[in-house]
């Protein structure tokens, strides 16, 4: 539900019709207006067309009734009509991030980080601190042109994997009631309030991230956020604070990185 243009859609599709399923996707956007994604999808030499079907510039509330499990796309409101269809005729509704989560071999492995501003960064970091360790790394989530479900293929017991999550992403996870091993919150600023009916309604799907974690897992917080400092006593987990004042100046030196925002978001990954 929700191909979209940034390629995550592209990419799950694909994933479950190499698994073997019958795909249907649906999208109220327009086959022209999807144009690069359905190309993309349709193009792949390896990818039998015939178990995609597509549904595009509407939904159809048989594809709700009659669907084995619906993706959906994190630009999918949780509210929509049709997942209300799927929901009272019994059909199961995942993000690509929780499936994931719930087949991933090996969880413990799993950082996930989150944040109003830094994810991207923040999670780019930690991945490149961690393969500079000499560690299999694999990164997914929210960055483009990623689909979390098709990292399964290649995770090894040794691969460290590191999910950049945004508030939508992790209302899947709240629906599964899972949170990753190690959560990053970089920082909490007023945002995506045309979407939220509230603030707080935007801090409670941030808060997820740590919402079921448990004493053995961690959570990293900056420590000079207003917000994010607030959340040490929420968490069963184990609290990291994380300031620019812990960097050591032969890390500021190595990564020599623009601003004090990017100092923070250093933090954090040195913190995990």
């Amino acid at each position: 539900m929700g191909l979209g243009l940034q390629g995550g859609g592209v990419r799950v599709a694909r994933w479950f019709a190499k698994q073997g399923a019958r795909v249907t996707v649906t999208d109220l956007k327009t086959e022209k207006e999807l144009e690069s994604s359905v190309k993309d999808l349709t193009n792949r030499a390896n990818l039998s067309h015939s178990k995609i079907n597509f549904v595009l510039g509407k939904h159809r509330e048989e594809d709700f009734k009659n669907a084995d499990l619906i993706i959906r796309n994190p630009d999918v409101p949780r509210n929509s009509p049709f997942l209300e269809i799927a929901g009272k005729n019994g059909v199961p509704v995942e993000m690509d991030e929780s499936l994931f989560l719930q087949l991933c071999p090996n969880p413990e492995n799993v950082i996930g980080v989150t944040g109003t501003r830094g994810k991207t960064t923040t999670t780019h970091l930690i991945g490149r601190i961690l393969k500079e360790a000499g560690l299999p790394v694999l990164m997914g989530g929210n960055l483009r042109g990623v689909a979390t479900l098709s990292l399964l293929d290649k995770i090894t017991p040794q691969t460290k994997i590191v999910l950049e999550l945004s508030s939508w992403q992790l209302q899947g996870l709240d629906e599964e009631k899972i949170s990753p091993h190690i959560g990053v919150i970089t920082n909490i600023y007023p945002d995506h309030l045309n979407r939220y009916k509230s603030m707080e309604e935007y801090v409670q799907d941030k808060k997820i991230i740590y919402k079921y974690q448990k004493k053995n897992d961690f959570l990293i917080l900056n420590a000079e956020n207003e917000m994010t400092k607030t959340f040490t006593k929420e968490t069963k987990s184990k609290v990291i604070c994380f300031s620019v004042a812990d960097l050591p100046e032969k890390i500021k030196q190595i990564f020599s990185l623009p601003g004090v925002h990017n100092l923070e978001n250093l933090a954090g990954a040195c913190a995990v």
